[in-house]
C-alpha cells in the first residue's frame, strides 16, 4: 500500500485537511492567557475553563482551516499555482458535501464547547461577540482578505 494515497473521506484525509501544523497558532494566546490568569491568581485557577478554551480554540481553528479549504476549492483558487501544503478539497481528498458537513460539525462542536465558558466569563454580551467573531472571521478572510490575483 502506498503511504501517500489519500482515501477520499477516510480518517487521514480529514487529519490532513485540520492543518495540525496551525494549532499551534490557536494554542499560544490561551497558553499566554492562563500564564497571567496564574500570575494574577496567585498560582492557582480552575482547570476545566482552561481545558475548554484550549479545546475551543484548537476546534475554531480546524473549523477556519476546513472554511478555507472549501472556499478556496469553490472559488478556484487551488489551482497549480498555488503555494504551501496541498488542500483536501483540491486533491479530491474530501468531497465537497463532505466538508460542507465537516464545517457545520465543527461549527456546532465549538458552540458546544464554548457555552460554559459564557456561563464561567458571566459577560454574556461580550462571549457572545466574540463567539460571532470566532464565526464569522474565517468567512471574512475568504472573501475580503484573500487576494484572487
Amino acid at each position: 500500500m502506498n503511504d501517500n494515497v489519500v482515501e477520499t473521506n477516510s480518517v487521514k484525509a480529514w487529519v490532513l485537511a485540520s492543518r495540525p501544523k496551525t494549532l499551534t497558532g490557536a494554542a499560544v494566546p490561551v497558553m499566554i492567557a492562563t500564564a497571567l490568569a496564574l500570575r494574577d491568581s496567585v498560582w492557582q485557577i480552575n482547570t476545566m475553563p482552561v481545558v475548554l478554551c484550549f479545546l475551543f480554540a484548537f476546534i475554531m481553528q480546524i473549523d477556519a482551516n476546513f472554511i478555507n479549504d472549501y472556499f478556496d476549492f469553490v472559488r478556484h483558487n487551488d489551482d497549480e499555482t498555488r503555494l504551501g501544503p496541498k488542500r483536501a478539497c483540491s486533491q479530491g481528498w474530501i468531497t465537497v458535501g463532505a466538508m460542507r458537513r465537516g464545517i457545520t460539525v465543527a461549527t456546532v462542536s465549538a458552540c458546544l464547547v464554548g457555552a460554559p465558558l459564557i456561563a464561567v466569563g458571566g459577560g454574556v454580551d461580550g462571549c457572545l461577540w466574540s463567539a460571532m467573531r470566532c464565526v464569522l472571521f474565517p468567512l471574512y478572510h475568504t472573501f475580503v482578505l484573500r487576494c484572487d490575483g
